[in-house]
């Protein structure tokens, strides 16, 4: 996982000093092998069908045994967090809002039932729209359910989304 610099907030530098824009997207093992996500312009959602389920929206604590599509994880990726598009690598429109455009949250996946991906801690890498593989071990979902407190549903859900803030990509703008 990533470790966040210990930068005291008072000596990071703006953009008006001169300092480089921190990058678009957090670096990853270019070795390791990218899993194709199906593409979000190819995936047919109605338009009633999803209205109703966002209408329906509720908070869940235990779920059906039955899991995800790749395609239905592909959706749910880019509706939170897909890239429509980079200018020039500096700026990036995503499908979610986010001041100034320096969308800091990257996006973690704690897979446990999704049809073709192996359980195991997943990045999403928003820019490519695909997925790298961070933890396959097969005591991994203990231990992010451990760092939710033990709530049971982490282990049990089709997938649990983990956002992490990288600070400096807001710091480096507003300070």
């Amino acid at each position: 996982m990533w470790r966040r610099q210990n930068i005291p907030i008072s000596s990071l530098q703006l953009k008006a000093k001169g300092v480089a824009q921190p990058s678009l997207e957090l670096g990853y093992d270019e070795g390791k092998y990218l899993i194709d996500l199906p593409r979000p312009g190819d995936i047919v959602v109605l338009a009633s069908v999803f209205r109703q389920a966002i209408e329906k929206r509720a908070s869940r604590r235990s779920y059906l045994n039955k899991p995800l599509s790749l395609e239905e994880l592909s959706f749910l990726l880019w509706c939170t967090q897909g890239v429509k598009e980079v200018f020039g690598g500096e700026v990036v429109l995503r499908t979610v809002p986010s001041a100034g455009a320096r969308h800091a949250f990257e996006t973690c996946l704690l897979i446990n039932k999704v049809k073709g991906l192996k359980p195991g801690l997943y990045r999403f890498l928003a820019l490519k729209h695909k997925l790298i593989d961070i933890n396959l071990d097969s005591g991994i979902a203990a231990k992010v359910t451990g760092a939710c407190l033990d709530q049971a549903m982490i282990a049990q859900s089709a997938v649990t989304f983990i956002w992490v803030a990288v600070a400096e990509r807001m710091c480096w703008r507003y300070s």
